[in-house]
């Protein structure tokens, strides 16, 4: 049986021999982690987005490698406008299972047009430069933004509920309440919008009141006196206004038979020449011209530079700090490599010393300039002969060995790995060859030992065997593989 989690030999007690998880455990995440898929599938299924995400994510504390889990995860992250969430969880199902995921298949839709990818890249920069706006209360400039997000992504749940938060804000109650409705159109239990629309509801009384200047209250009998005594004081006014324009018309008349050197009466009229006004009013209007140019197109055109250099220099900082990141690690990664070079220079030189009356080992030599070199793997074939606990070995030698072994961790790692998967595919020869070379170098790991050992026993060395068996016994008393088969 292999492990579910890292899929290496499992041990007679139940327990994995690489990673060391009791598989009791895992069986148990793992059909937690099923239990959380199908209750988001079934959230997902009726529109609930929300919960078809939590239970989503839940599914995957449980069992990261669930493919099926993390595909419908990033559906859900597509469908609320989340498209770079969306494709994160893509990528790490594809490199999970690279073969039938139907990941792929959603990657190549998506990353293959570069300009609508681009566009969400765009929206998704704007919806963060609508929140500093937000943040600062300068509501208008975010809404502005928040029509582009939502132009470029017109299912992007977070915009709408920024800007219904933005309406209500504003008292424009009608078109908080339709961002809101497109919210529930694409997440049907949406929680916040629900809780946005009901303290609307709550309020609404209170908005309109608000918006059109008059108080509710119970005095019925005083409002219809109120309207009593306005509908007298108009017909007052319309009185008065028809008795006003027969004295207009009568004085108009009366004006006919009056000379032209004589001084028009009140309700007369002459015409007005406009020629010389027109410079004037030309004057005037070209004044009003560059004005509205100034107030109106001006600000318009600096805020869109302004938009512009602000993304230039959020994308160069970017690009300055991954640099920086990438520079500081290549420095500190030369610096361990010129330490350990030079460490190995000098272990070579007390080698040389303690060596004097004969030759430096050839065999230890060439794997210092191997390693030296580089060649990491080379270095490992070349010293996995020599058993650090032999007693012949000085000091010296073996602190030079052992440098070499620290920088050459991961290659013996990968040694490790596939003594024990060549072990449990019962190739014990391979095993073999490939567990002696890590239990020379690294004699303290009790597990890989007693593999070896049987490796050797199942291949009739039992000579070996034994030997194994009894420094196991004798290096690690209080370890779980202490046997007696060798007596």
């Amino acid at each position: 049986m292999n492990c579910l989690y890292c899929g290496a030999p499992v041990l007679i007690n139940d327990v994995c021999s690489a990673c060391g998880l009791k598989q009791e455990y895992l069986i148990k995440a793992w059909n937690t982690s099923l239990y959380y898929y199908n209750t988001g599938l079934e959230y997902a299924r009726i529109r609930n987005l929300t919960g078809a995400e939590e239970a989503l994510k839940a599914a995957l504390r449980y069992n990261k490698a669930n493919i099926d889990a993390r595909n419908l995860l990033g559906l859900v992250y597509y469908e609320t406008g989340q498209v770079f969430e969306a494709l994160a969880e893509w990528v790490i199902s594809s490199n999970y299972q690279p073969e039938e995921n139907l990941a792929a298949r959603y990657l190549k839709m998506v990353q293959g047009n570069q300009n609508k990818l681009s566009a969400f890249d765009q929206a998704a920069k704007k919806y963060n430069l609508t929140l500093h706006y937000a943040q600062q209360k300068n509501f208008d400039l975010a809404l502005i933004q928040l029509k582009r997000v939502l132009n470029a992504n017109p299912r992007f749940v977070k915009a709408y509920l920024v800007l219904a938060l933005i309406y209500i804000q504003e008292g424009n109650l009608d078109k908080a309440k339709k961002a809101l409705q497109r919210v529930l159109k694409i997440d049907k239990y949406q929680p916040q919008a629900h809780y946005y629309l009901e303290e609307l509801s709550k309020n609404e009384k209170h908005y309109t009141s608000r918006s059109t200047g008059m108080e509710y209250d119970d005095r019925f009998d005083l409002k219809a006196t109120d309207d009593e005594d306005t509908e007298e004081e108009e017909l007052d006014e319309e009185e008065n206004a028809k008795r006003k324009i027969r004295e207009i018309i009568e004085r108009g008349a009366a004006a006919e038979d009056i000379g032209g050197d004589q001084n028009l009466e009140v309700g007369s009229y002459q015409e007005i020449k406009y020629g010389k006004h027109n410079v004037l009013y030309l004057a005037a209007g070209l004044l009003i011209g560059i004005a509205a140019m100034f107030f109106l197109v001006m600000p318009a055109r600096v805020r869109k530079i302004s938009e512009e250099n602000m993304d230039l220099k959020t994308s160069y900082s970017m690009e300055l700090s991954d640099k920086n990141i990438t520079i500081a690690n290549l420095q500190d990664n030369n610096g361990k490599l010129q330490s350990n070079l030079d460490t190995l220079k000098q272990q070579m030189e007390m080698m040389a010393e303690e060596n004097s009356a004969g030759s430096v080992n050839d065999t230890i030599m060439s794997g210092v300039q191997a390693y030296m070199e580089g060649k990491h793997q080379d270095a490992i074939a070349a010293l996995g002969g020599i058993d650090l606990t032999d007693g012949n070995l000085s000091e010296t030698t073996k602190n030079c060995i052992q440098t070499i072994v620290n920088g050459c961790s991961d290659e013996l790692d990968t040694c490790r790995s596939a003594g024990m998967t060549a072990y449990g595919a019962e190739n014990y020869q391979e095993a073999i060859n490939q567990l002696q070379i890590f239990c020379n170098l690294k004699p303290e790991d009790a597990e890989a030992r007693y593999n070896l050992a049987k490796a050797y026993e199942n291949v009739g060395n039992v000579e070996a065997a034994n030997r194994l068996y009894q420094d196991i016994n004798t290096r690690f008393p209080d370890s779980d593989y202490v046997t007696t088969m060798y007596q």
